[in-house]
């Protein structure tokens, strides 16, 4: 492989995966490829329930220690996998569940690397694409199938929509066999786009391995050099929890 790999979409018990951080980083140091770097990207600001939140205050009530604590425990695996695996922390949103709360979160997301918006139509794209440069993280589309999530819209708008705001899209083991999304893939060669691997690793690490496959398949069609990985924020001291 001509760069280092990065598996950018993992999660943890902190929201529904089953494995913790540090198993996470032992199975991709034991895959039998080179791994350089894991994302932990659990999902946050997300009820455990169906009650709404309906305003600031209460958004921060039910959300805001979860956020900072969730942040502290990656940074402090950070340290722990130093110089063994670089370790980068991300957070899955929901678009529907969380769009009338972005103003907000964008104050709630200090030491977070990078953002991946999930389930997002082509009203929340146009959205994002506004105000992708006003977060303090670059913004990307976890596993977006176009195909699905844009059904009405040509593929060359979404692509120059994901270019123009510097949008990432993720490109996800859950396309595999990717050679069904020819046609996505081959439309992103004539543009500037941003692209990172994931696997959304969840109750099966086995998702690990597709990571080569993946790989092999953009460097098919010469988009391996659109790969990027998130800047780690320098790392500071963990945040306290708020007793409120």
């Amino acid at each position: 492989m001509g760069q280092p790999l990065y598996s950018l979409h993992n999660h943890t018990p902190f929201s529904d995966g089953a494995y913790l951080i540090d198993e996470i980083c032992e199975a991709h140091l034991r895959c039998g490829f080179e791994v350089a770097g894991v994302g932990i990207c659990d999902h946050l600001f997300a009820t455990p329930s169906s009650r709404e939140v309906t305003n600031e205050r209460e958004f921060d009530r039910v959300f805001g220690r979860e956020a900072r604590n969730y942040i502290a425990s990656v940074r402090e695996a950070q340290q722990r996998w130093s110089g063994k695996l670089q370790i980068l922390c991300g957070a899955e949103i929901n678009w529907p569940l969380n769009k009338h709360h972005l103003e907000h979160i964008r104050t709630m997301l200090q030491g977070v690397d990078y953002v991946l918006f999930e389930f997002v139509d082509w009203a929340g794209l146009t959205t994002l694409a506004n105000q992708a440069r006003r977060w303090p993280c670059p913004v990307g589309l976890a596993h977006c199938d176009v195909r699905v999530q844009f059904p009405n819209t040509p593929m060359q708008q979404v692509v120059r929509t994901l270019a123009n705001a510097r949008i990432i899209y993720e490109v996800n083991s859950k396309f595999i066999p990717l050679a069904e999304h020819d046609a996505w893939f081959k439309t992103l060669r004539e543009h500037r786009i941003f692209l990172t691997l994931g696997t959304d690793t969840h109750d099966d690490l086995s998702v690990i391995k597709t990571l080569p496959v993946m790989y092999a398949y953009l460097e098919r069609l010469g988009l391996h050099d659109k790969l990027i990985v998130p800047h780690a924020k320098p790392e500071s001291p963990a945040p306290v929890s708020s007793t409120a």
